[in-house]
C-alpha cells in the first residue's frame, strides 16, 4: 500500500489512465476502484478533501465482491 497524500482523485485518473468504476462515500472517507488499460483494478480510499489516503491493487473477484455487498 502507498501513501498518496499529495494526490487529489481528480488527477489519480490521469495520472494512472484508469477509469473510476465505482464510488462509495461513508462519513468522511471515499472509497473508489478503478480499473485501467492493464485489466488491473485498484482500491482508493481518500478523506473528505479527496486527497488519497491508501492505494492497493485487488483482483477482480474482490473489486466485484465489493460493488455487490451493500451498505
Amino acid at each position: 500500500m502507498k501513501r498518496l497524500n499529495y494526490l487529489k482523485l481528480e488527477r489519480y485518473s490521469l495520472i494512472c489512465q484508469a477509469r473510476k468504476i465505482f464510488s462509495r462515500a461513508y462519513e468522511d472517507i471515499t472509497m473508489v476502484i478503478f480499473y485501467d488499460a492493464q485489466e488491473n483494478y485498484r482500491l482508493v480510499i481518500a478523506d473528505n478533501n479527496e486527497y488519497i489516503i491508501s492505494e492497493r491493487e485487488v483482483s477482480r473477484a474482490e473489486a466485484f465482491r465489493i460493488i455487490n455487498t451493500r451498505p
